[in-house]
Parts: structure tokens; sequence; C-alpha cells
């Protein structure tokens, strides 16, 4: 679980985002990948963009945003998609004991 780690853009700022609407385009400066972003993903990307959060605090920000059914696991989806973007260069996650 990501929950008490730190999760942000990489401090290189390599990393840009751009959004419209529940959409964005994040672009990797250092590979030159774009990549779109909705729903939940682009969630993400706009509340770390303007500060580096807890995992806890992302999963309250979609909880606040998006109505999850009961049998749906938001923690999991979110774990595997800042994992994915921390992947592609994308998200830095750390332990919040070395932030």
């Amino acid at each position: 679980m990501i929950g008490d780690s730190m999760v942000g853009l990489p401090k290189d700022g390599l990393v840009c985002c751009r959004f419209w609407g529940d959409e964005g385009v994040i672009y990797n400066q250092l590979t030159g990948e774009t990549h779109l972003v909705d729903g939940i993903g682009a969630e993400i990307f706009k509340l770390v963009s303007e500060k580096t959060a807890t995992g806890k605090q992302v999963l309250q920000n979609l909880n606040s945003l998006f109505d999850f059914q009961i049998d749906f696991d938001a923690e999991g989806f979110m774990d595997d998609l800042i994992k994915e973007y921390q992947k592609l260069g994308l998200l830095l996650v750390t332990d919040n004991n070395l932030a």
C-alpha cells in the first residue's frame, strides 16, 4: 500500500502537466513521451502537481470526487495506477520517513 508514502512529481521539473476538465496530458521531457490521462489518473496528477501528498491524501481526494461502488477496490486501483506512473518516470513515490 502506498498510503504513508509521499507521491509527487519528480523534482527535476522534467514532467509537465496540463489539464482540461477531467482530462490531462503529462509530458516527460526526458523521454519525449506524452501521456493522456483522464478520470482517476487525471485527478491524481492534478493533486500532486500542486503539492506532494501522501497516498492516503490522494485516496481521500479521489473518494471525495468519485462515487465508487461498494465492491470497487479504490485503494488497490490507485496503488496500481501510481506504480505504473512511477515506472514511466511520471511520478515519484518516496517513504514518508525520508521526505
